[in-house]
């Protein structure tokens, strides 16, 4: 079953009730981020053969590019909150987060408080975005577009959207950080020091005692994603990092990050960000020539 692509430089936002068996797919995702709030009843997302079930109080990201695919489940209907948006370029920092698979992640907010909140968050998105452009369905509004009420309610809706992102970023962050285990905190803190390094797991795995398989085992129990997600994601970031603050060629980036293809480099990062390197740095400023 194929499901409407959401055009990319859309906020869009909205609150449905689906009944069981309820499918949506794309199997090329979309080219903004995606961010869903199950409210009440159950649902069922796929990536290849994984499925992640959630309730409520869980708050799923879904990056660009990655498949869509999901569906109610469970006796009664789905009620959730969904959102499509490109990220302030603000975000990025810290916008990784632990993967259930790649591209797709959850943070279980409870189904007390953290729902509430996150509830409350959405809601606020949602009315922002149908204020920013009264005739567009489901608050669907050109982002920076518009008359001056819109730009201003679409920076209130992204603010809702940033204040659900860091409620998943502090849940995971509280989760994973009390008795996280000093071999893995070791390597994360050695592919933070230098993501361009060669970072393979036998070399790191020798130098916390462990063998290769042990040690994968264990970063992924601990972290919820692998070390080459977490390679990726540091030298993404170190990228964006530069293309946002120095003049370098969009090349000569990729190779000083560690990728020594170009058009790799371009790929993952468009994956990642949802635009190529030389979009990003267009929307930063930064379009000059190298130095």
């Amino acid at each position: 079953m194929w499901t409407e692509i959401p055009e990319a430089d859309l906020l869009s936002a909205g609150r449905f009730e689906e009944h069981p068996g309820n499918v949506v797919y794309r199997d090329r995702g979309a080219r903004n981020w995606m961010v869903s709030l199950t409210v009440s009843g159950s649902a069922e997302y796929f990536a290849g053969d994984r499925r992640l079930t959630t309730g409520p109080g869980d708050l799923v990201v879904i990056t660009p590019g990655t498949p869509q695919h999901y569906r109610a489940c469970g006796d009664g209907p789905w009620g959730y909150w969904w959102t499509h948006f490109q990220p302030r370029h603000s975000w990025f920092d810290w916008l990784r987060l632990p993967e259930f698979a790649p591209g797709l992640s959850v943070a279980r907010l409870g189904q007390e408080h953290g729902l509430r909140h996150a509830d409350a968050a959405f809601a606020r998105v949602h009315r922002n975005a149908m204020y920013a452009t009264v005739d567009a369905p489901q608050g669907r509004v050109p982002v920076s577009r518009g008359p001056r009420h819109g730009a201003y309610a679409t920076e209130l809706a992204l603010n809702g959207i940033e204040e659900l992102l860091l409620m998943a970023a502090v849940e995971h962050e509280s989760r994973a950080e009390p008795g996280q285990d000093p071999r893995v905190r070791q390597v994360l803190d050695q592919i933070a020091a230098d993501p361009a390094a060669p970072l393979r797991v036998d070399q790191l795995a020798r130098g916390v005692a462990l063998s290769p398989s042990r040690l994968a085992h264990l970063f992924r129990a601990e972290t919820g994603d692998s070390i080459g997600n977490v390679v990726l994601a540091a030298r993404l970031r170190r990228a964006a990092t530069l293309l946002e603050t120095t003049g370098l060629p969009v090349g000569r980036i990729g190779a000083e990050v560690g990728f020594a293809s170009p058009y790799y480099f371009s790929r993952q990062f468009r994956r990642r960000f949802g635009v190529p390197p030389t979009a990003y740095r267009a929307g930063n400023g930064r379009d000059r020539p190298g130095r």
